[in-house]
């Protein structure tokens, strides 16, 4: 999407980190932006904040990524506010600093169900609407760095979760590509976010026992060093408008990734036999791919 002022954008987690950076730089860019979140207290803060923004084209929800019912709702209140939606940012997120080997089912619940259930639940509520309405459009689904290199024990959980929403988001760019539906993934490294604070708003039914809260604190960095949250939310909208695939707007994991995928190269055997059956399989799926990506505009 190269022209992007007037369209309309739903971010979830939006009303802080990189969520919040993203929704001031559509705003400036002359976007409407639905601000989606979980935290009143958030939601009020971003409302100070943008009172003094020239672009007053944005409207607040109170959302659980994790209701459906809520999402598929908030879905309906954007197109009442601001008409059909172009640009969806499945954002919000949280971090379950917690070791993997000895994570429970709730741990294991709470991690999968905000990271990658949110995303789906938006990619449900929003997708068949921007099919609809046939003007094309993007979306953006945040992963992480640690969806690409793995994490040790505390972040295994996290690691997971952006994992799988790096390889959704990767077949729902073929799958889209034909309704003129750019989508990017999103992996992003250290950022100033809240993200280490999401414990503290973990629902009761998800929450670790307190005489099993060792360990909750085993990945602690002191997240001011991040990058501004806007300078990536402008990393974004240029992403949008190139339809890149991937975002990675922090250049000091550039070597790690390459060893990472060197190591996955030198993991293959050299001189294999293929039964023709086997190649046959392969080659027509190759062709699928090849066909779903030349259906993909970068104009």
């Amino acid at each position: 999407m190269k022209q992007l002022e007037g369209k309309v954008a739903f971010i979830t987690g939006g009303a802080g980190g990189i969520g919040f950076g993203m929704a001031q730089v559509f705003l400036k860019s002359g976007m409407k932006v639905i601000i989606a979140d979980i935290l009143q207290e958030r939601l009020d803060e971003a409302e100070r904040i943008l009172a003094q923004s020239t672009n007053r084209d944005y409207h607040f929800i109170k959302v659980d990524v994790t209701d459906r019912k809520a999402m598929a709702a908030a879905a309906e209140e954007a197109e009442r506010v601001f008409g059909k939606v172009h640009v969806l940012c499945n954002n919000a997120g949280v971090y379950g600093n917690l070791p993997i080997e000895t994570a429970s089912y709730a741990d294991w619940d709470w991690v999968l169900g905000v990271n990658l259930g949110g995303v789906i639940n938006g990619l449900v509520s929003f997708i068949p609407k921007m099919i609809a309405h046939g003007e094309g459009g993007h979306i953006v689904n945040t992963s992480s760095m640690a969806g690409l290199i793995p994490l040790p024990s505390a972040g295994g959980l996290y690691a997971t979760s952006k994992f799988a929403v790096r390889g959704l988001t990767d077949s729902l760019r073929l799958a889209l590509g034909a309704h003129n539906i750019g989508v990017s993934v999103l992996c992003p490294g250290m950022t100033r976010t809240h993200i280490l604070e999401a414990e503290q708003h973990r629902p009761r039914h998800e929450a670790r026992p307190v005489d099993d809260a060792a360990g909750a604190d085993l990945f602690n960095p002191d997240m001011s060093d991040g990058m501004d949250p806007v300078e990536l939310g402008e990393r974004v909208l240029l992403g949008i408008q190139q339809n890149d695939a991937y975002i990675l707007p922090h250049g000091e994991f550039k070597d790690e990734v390459q060893g990472l995928f060197d190591d996955i190269i030198a993991g293959f055997p050299g001189g294999q036999d293929i039964a023709p059956g086997r190649k046959l399989f392969e080659d027509m799926r190759r062709q699928a791919t090849a066909e779903a990506k030349a259906t993909i505009k970068n104009d």
